[in-house]
């Protein structure tokens, strides 16, 4: 990129127009596949080998090239091969899906200014230091340094919905006193760009504009050097809109662009699930293990005292070789490895796809008017739903609505409440309107007129308000004049917007700005004020206000600030006012009310100067930037006038009482994690039913001394409490000194409220509690504040909200609203969980049958390790003729109604650290296998020990006869023991176990029509036989018997709660 990057950490410096000669730099193409047509098999091969059944299968595959003639290579083989092939296809569709997706961006045509001329190139081929030109409602193709725009006041807005789902407009600005020269080409290519190296930071950019005139050298360091910012920067994938054409200098290209920095990978989460998969993996494998080392010693006993006595077999062996200790034990490994199911893990994975397409389709799930349906963005996490007990939710915007509407104020000694066009005096009852105000009012809401950064949309084209409006008094045409404009507000919050919203219901109306000159226009009287906006001190969630440098009319250099009042109190002047504004605003705090605080303070031009010395000399630092500008704020945010404080309204989201108490009734520990003041949120709480009623509440409030909170901490603990509410202050302490004390005392409580806490606070205590290794976490938000808290959490459940969609891209599921949370969990958490369990443990139990009979069956062959079924049966056993009628029956069973669950969240509790799939459950479905095919086996068995004439010719019964009476039952039985075992069964479920029954007739009548085949003509004497399909019916009888028994008594003992008659979405 620039001459002098030879580090990571050097910074960037690139010549704006490009620079002449060969130098090598990075084009601007995005590449966001995992292969090439080149690469594609080796590397997803050796990704899908690390996974350790499939690389003890390959192993296994091989070894059976050389050793145990008695089962062919194919059996392992194929199988493997089929799942793998699986597998490769779902990631190749993937990828090449990613790949066109690719070529479309890559291609995408944008114009460039290079020597002087405007051309038009594929995206591809831009580099750093092109000047791009991006029309309106055009796409920004990579990061932009704004160097030019149509619009008089050298501005720009663009939407971000492509990178945080935010929609409101937001203002990028050419640097100041910067003029991009279209006629002085040669001069123009002479500034530089100096920047730091790109980072996947969205909110930060550094760096700054090197001005140079034309007898200056190349490298030299003179000049003027302008500060750039991140108001100067257009990022890759905005939207240009409301301006007609701005030309931005590229810095950061390709792979390198903020966007794809934060579209890399950033780590997985692995669901609980995988334990007790593992868990039973490990038991198959020992079992098979113990099975192999039993039968090989009672071989090796064999052959020593039994193999001499039958000189027919051969010469007997040498039992000291090594090659034949290693053969015979590789010989019934292979035999065996059946037990451990390779093709589980596709099962699973298709189970998973069918679960988050159900919950993708759920209409309950779908929001009209958003036109939102709940999108699953881990569907390995599917079945990770159905086991939360502790869940950590963000407050505004989750909870409730983050639609702020202007309620109250406060001045000194008076409480006004806003009601439609005019205030009313909550003390007296009195009306006033804008022009008989008093004048600590009137400074209130010129304070919250100006103190903003709301800008006016204004289509392309459309002339700005001129200030020569005719002044008559009030009209109907200046109503709506009004009401238009408030109406193109466009905010960086929604507490902004509403405050201005409440300014001109009352009649004071901000109509926009140009050129920093800001216009608000006084009804009825329409007089019009304008303010000289010099400097915006940026409001960020440390600092918790944001300010504004104006100078007014009479030239009087003022600034506002406002924002929580626990800042804006300190860097007032002591004054009675503070006390009396701190007690209203505890009262509005009590109400439910978002507060905020007011002040301003005059500023003389020396005070001004200093400032704005020290801020450009902050702002043209490269490293500790904002430390170095949050100092030169905090020198002149001091010595305020305190002015009032306002209040606003943020209503409840539908249904977040039922929701939550449904929660809490399936056994969920629900936290509130919010940034709100304690009043606020104990009162939101109390409404929303967080904290319920007549509860044992206990207050921990700035306290910070580790032995007062460890004393506390255990005098509550001895109190047996259910709510516990927290401050930030004290939760910083207790994270500090006393974490581990701290979680066991919350997590016994029913409900925790933690207030006036930051981003990181709510991420460290989602860590602290996500250690206890007994409990899984969800944490639910909808900004961008909760995006750590969201990703650190074992579930991630991210809100499309008004804050934007950048939590519900950072989650693992998204949804609508707040109240879909209820169905999301005890719905589809509890079907996912339970249906896998069964998925699994089914698996497990028909592995064992059919490895159980060839277990037996060595007894009788003098422990050669000898394969009873005939090769086909092994090939399609696991893959047609039972896994896809037990994974489409998994995949639709229901235990209970949906309406069920929704009305008894109670049955939520069982599903908790998997209890369907606990070891003791393991044990009494493989114990149920090893019964089936003992009963199996002897069935067969002594149908063919003494006379064997099964056929009508009259013939005997071969070995593969045995074989295929065998393999007969195991499908019959293992395809009806599901109607036994699920408790959803339809007309599509059984039609499937009726299909894979005769699939594995039909396969097998074929088969055996091969005159080449050791099946030949076996299955056609077999379907003749009467005896053998009485034997069939019996012996499957007989399996199913303990199973029917079973149901009939589970079924008996069931209690099911009866169902609403109307059902609860």
């Amino acid at each position: 990129m620039g001459a002098g990057q030879k580090e990571c950490a050097d910074p960037l410096r690139i010549r704006i127009g490009g620079i002449e000669g060969g130098q090598q730099k990075p084009l601007n193409r995005v590449t966001t596949t995992k292969y090439t047509w080149f690469t594609f098999l080796p590397i997803n091969f050796y990704q899908q080998f690390r996974r350790a059944v499939y690389f003890y299968f390959l192993i296994i595959t091989i070894v059976s090239f050389f050793v145990n003639e008695t089962i062919s290579p194919l059996v392992f083989l194929l199988p493997l091969l089929f799942v793998m092939a699986i597998t490769a296809l779902k990631e190749g569709l993937e990828d090449y899906s990613r790949s066109k997706s690719d070529k479309l961006v890559n291609t995408a045509r944008v114009t460039v200014i290079r020597n002087g001329k405007e051309e038009t190139i594929n995206s591809q081929f831009v580099v750093p230091g092109d000047l791009v030109v991006v029309r309106n409602d055009g796409d920004v193709p990579c990061d932009l340094v704004l160097l030019q725009s149509s619009s008089a006041d050298r501005r720009c807005f663009v939407t971000t919905a492509n990178l945080d789902g935010e929609t409101n407009l937001k203002t990028i600005c050419v640097p100041p006193n910067y003029v991009l020269s279209a006629e002085d080409h040669e001069l123009r290519v002479r500034d530089f760009i100096v920047c730091e190296p790109s980072t996947a930071d969205l909110y930060s950019f550094n760096g700054r504009l090197e001005l140079r005139s034309g007898n200056e050298a190349e490298g030299s360091s003179g000049g003027d050097a302008l500060p750039l910012t991140i108001d100067n920067l257009l990022l890759r994938g905005v939207r240009v809109k409301s301006t007609e054409r701005v030309v931005g200098c590229a810095i950061y290209t390709g792979m390198h662009t903020k966007l794809q920095l934060n579209s890399r990978y950033t780590g997985t989460k692995s669901a609980s699930s995988e334990k007790y998969i593992n868990k039973f993996m490990v038991a198959l494998i020992v079992g098979m293990v113990v099975v192999v080392v039993v039968l090989y010693l009672i071989e090796r006993h064999r052959e020593a005292k039994i193999a001499p006595t039958m000189p027919y077999l051969g010469p007997p062996i040498d039992l000291n070789s090594a090659w034949e200790i290693f053969e015979d034990v590789l010989s019934f490994l292979l035999l065996f490895n059946y037990m451990v199911p390779i093709s589980a893990y596709m099962n699973i994975e298709v189970y998973r796809i069918y679960g988050m397409h159900f919950m993708h389709n759920d209409l309950h799930l779908y929001d009209e008017e958003t036109d939102q349906p709940c999108r699953v963005n881990a569907s390995n996490l599917n079945e990770e739903l159905g086991q939360v007990n502790i869940l950590f939710s963000d407050k505004t915007g989750t909870l409730t609505k983050n639609l702020m509407k202007f309620i109250k104020c406060y001045v000194p000694a008076v409480n006004y409440e806003l009601q439609s066009t005019h205030l009313v005096s909550e003390a007296t009852g009195e009306q006033f309107e804008l022009g008989n105000l008093d004048a600590n009012a009137a400074l209130l809401f010129e304070a919250l007129a100006v103190c903003h950064t709301v800008e006016v949309l204004q289509e392309v084209g459309e002339k700005t308000l001129e200030s020569s409006d005719s002044p008559d008094s009030v009209s109907e045409q200046s109503r709506l004049m009004s009401r238009n404009i408030v109406e193109r507000y466009q905010a960086s919050s929604p507490d902004e917007k509403a405050l201005l919203e409440g300014c001109a219901s009352l009649g004071l109306v901000y109509e926009g700005q140009e050129d920093d000159v800001l216009r608000i226009c006084r009804y009825p009287s329409a007089e019009r004020m304008q303010f000289k906006r010099l400097h915006v001190l940026e409001f960020s969630s440390e600092r918790q206000r944001m300010s504004v440098i104006v100078r007014d009319q009479s030239g009087v250099i003022w600034l506002y600030s406002k924002g929580a009042e626990s800042t804006i109190f300190s860097r007032c002047k002591a004054s009675p006012l503070v006390q009396q504004t701190d007690a209203q605003i505890t009262k509005y705090a009590q109400n439910g009310l978002r507060t905020m605080a007011v002040a301003r303070r005059r500023l003389t031009d020396e005070e001004l100067s200093h400032f704005e010395e020290l801020y450009r000399n902050a702002n043209t630092q490269l490293s500790n930037r904002n430390e170095l500008i949050s100092e030169c704020y905090e020198a002149v945010e001091n010595e305020l006038d305190l002015l009032g404080a306002t209040a606003l309204e943020d209503a409840l989201q539908e249904h977040v009482g039922e929701t939550l108490e449904a929660l809490q009734a399936a056994g969920l520990k629900i936290w509130v994690l919010t940034g709100d003041k304690v009043e606020t949120a104990y009162n939101i709480g109390l409404a929303c039913r967080h904290i319920p009623p007549g509860s044992k509440q206990h207050f921990i409030i700035n306290t910070t001394e580790p032995a007062e909170l460890l004393a506390r901490l255990q005098m509550i603990g001895a109190d047996d409490p259910e709510v516990l509410i927290v401050d930030g202050t004290t939760i910083a302490a207790l994270l500090a000194h006393t974490p581990h004390q701290f979680a066991d005392l919350a997590l016994r409580c029913r409900a925790v409220l933690c207030c006036r806490l930051s981003p990181l606070q709510k991420c460290e205590i989602v860590t602290l509690i996500k250690r206890r290794k007994k409990h899984i976490t969800a944490a639910i938000g909808d900004g961008a504040n909760d995006v750590s808290m969201i990703q650190e959490a074992h579930i991630g459940i991210g809100i499309t909200g008004r804050e934007g969609k950048q939590a519900a891209r950072c989650a693992d599921f998204a949804i609508a609203r707040f109240e879909m949370l209820r169905r999301l969990l005890l719905v589809h958490g509890h079907y996912n969980s339970q249906r896998l369990a069964f998925l699994v443990l089914f698996y497990c139990y028909k592995n064992v049958i059919i490895t159980g009979c060839m277990a037996l069956y060595q007894v009788y062959d003098l422990y050669s390790a000898t394969n009873i079924y005939n090769s086909i049966y092994l090939w399609l056993f696991d893959i047609v003729y039972i896994s896809f009628s037990f994974t489409v029956v998994a995949i639709w069973d229901k235990d209970y109604s949906e309406e069920t669950l929704l009305s008894h969240p109670e049955l939520y509790k069982p599903l908790a650290h998997n209890r369907q799939a606990s070891m003791g459950v393991f044990s009494l479905w493989m114990l149920n296998g090893f019964v089936q095919c003992f009963t199996i086996f002897y069935f067969t068995y002594a149908m063919l020990n003494d006379a064997n004439v099964l056929f009508n010719g009259g013939q005997t019964a071969s070995f593969q006869t045995f074989g295929t009476m065998l393999i007969t039952i195991i499908v019959i039985v293992g395809n009806l023991k599901l109607l036994l075992v699920a408790r959803y069964m339809t007309y599509r479920n059984f039609a499937m176990i009726l299909a894979s029954i005769a699939a594995f007739m039909l396969t097998t009548y074929l088969y055996n029509l091969d005159t080449s085949s050791e099946l030949h003509d076996v299955y056609n004497q077999f379907l003749s036989s009467l005896p053998i399909w009485l034997f069939t019916i019996i012996c499957s009888a007989a399996c199913l018997l303990p199973d029917l028994v079973t149901r009939v008594v589970s079924d008996m003992s069931r209690n099911v709660p009866p169902t609403k008659s109307k059902p609860v979405v």
